[in-house]
């Protein structure tokens, strides 16, 4: 009977301190969280692992997460999954039509990102683009020739019209009573420079009456089919030597001031802005939107991914994650940090505890066998 209660005393007290030790183990992981002081004598085993070793722990945990978590490589491949790019997709889409149901114009919307539209100033700017665009056009094609540009513009069916429209005008010109009166002048001025002959002439016929023949005989070949061939053929042999000049003819026209002065008015006076700005967007875009939706969104988000894909490396090196978990982790209170890891592993420790009470339960039985026996 004694040997029974000395085997069950030195059980008791082997596995009590066997559990007890481990919980004092588990428990100097985390405590104390400062180191204490006898007077000037620094306490042994204070503060305790995990607080004495934070800054290294900090470390290694931003070491781990750049090297094994959080790296060039896995951001990559997830950029890479199909599925997450069709949410993308989708969210792009989702927002589109949350923009189309919308009604909202330009003035709104640059009111609401606090940009200063002024009509005027929009105006200015855009013609000071335009003619920058011609000056930039006539700079670089000063030496190409006009058919490089109009050879395909005007067709024979168009320089047809032109003739016809020249020939029509040339015999309003001639049937005006002004026109009469100049001829008129003309020939009188002539008969009178000749002399003798000249007033023979005049006397037969007035100067009136060969002013109406001259111009009624003009008229008559205008009228004619040779008079129209003929006016055809200068006009197609006019149109052809201009598309054989080059650009910068036209480029002391456009240099003059008041060209360019006209030119900027014109565009000035004949833009719009005004109703553009009041104009909802929704409105403008909404022939295209389908267009937008199915081509320019899926364009978008591939070369968004795209971009994302080159710019993880520089994007993760300006994050410095390294640093940025070793900061944090450092800053953490150890209070916290123990709160997390027990948080995860509370069973585990317990687990170590009845480990350690059952070991000391053993070395207690085997001390109180060797006692009986010995």
């Amino acid at each position: 009977m004694e040997d029974l209660i000395t085997i069950l005393v030195l059980v008791v007290i082997g596995g009590f301190i066997g559990g007890l030790t481990n919980s004092i183990a588990i428990k100097m992981l985390f405590r104390p969280y400062e180191a204490k002081y006898i007077g000037k004598w620094k306490v042994p085993f204070t503060p305790g692992v995990i607080p004495k070793r934070r800054d290294q722990l900090a470390k290694q945990l931003g070491q781990l997460v750049v090297n094994h978590l959080v790296t060039v490589e896995s951001i990559q491949l997830k950029l890479q999954d199909h599925g997450l790019k069709q949410q993308v997709q989708k969210k792009f889409n989702k927002e589109w039509e949350h923009f189309l149901a919308q009604s909202i114009t330009i003035s709104q919307l640059s009111e609401k990102f606090q940009l200063d539209l002024n009509p005027d100033q929009v105006k200015r700017m855009i013609a000071d683009k335009v003619m920058e665009q011609i000056r930039n056009f006539l700079q670089k094609s000063k030496q190409k020739p006009l058919q490089h540009w109009l050879g395909q513009t005007v067709t024979e069916t168009d320089l047809e019209k032109a003739s016809k429209i020249l020939q029509d005008k040339g015999i309003d010109l001639l049937n005006n009573e002004e026109t009469r009166h100049k001829i008129e002048v003309v020939i009188k001025h002539y008969a009178e420079s000749k002399g003798f002959l000249g007033n023979m002439v005049l006397s037969m016929f007035s100067s009136e009456e060969l002013a109406l023949k001259v111009r009624q005989l003009v008229i008559d070949y205008l009228r004619s089919e040779d008079g129209y061939r003929w006016i055809q053929k200068a006009v197609k042999k006019e149109w052809t030597n201009l598309l054989q000049q080059e650009v910068q003819i036209i480029e002391p026209l456009f240099e003059k001031e008041e060209t360019q002065q006209l030119l900027h008015t014109m565009i000035n006076d004949n833009i719009p802005v005004e109703e553009w700005l009041e104009k909802p967007i929704q409105e403008m875009v909404s022939p295209f939107s389908e267009q937008i939706k199915e081509k320019v969104l899926p364009l978008l988000v591939n070369q968004l991914f795209a971009k994302l894909l080159d710019s993880v490396p520089s994007m993760l090196q300006q994050l410095e994650v390294e640093k940025m978990v070793e900061e944090q982790v450092a800053s953490f209170p150890t209070s916290r940090i123990e709160q997390i890891i027990l948080s995860i592993s509370r069973k585990e420790f317990k687990l170590i505890t009845y480990l350690g009470a059952l070991l000391g339960g053993f070395i207690g039985l085997f001390q109180a066998i060797l006692f009986i026996v010995v």
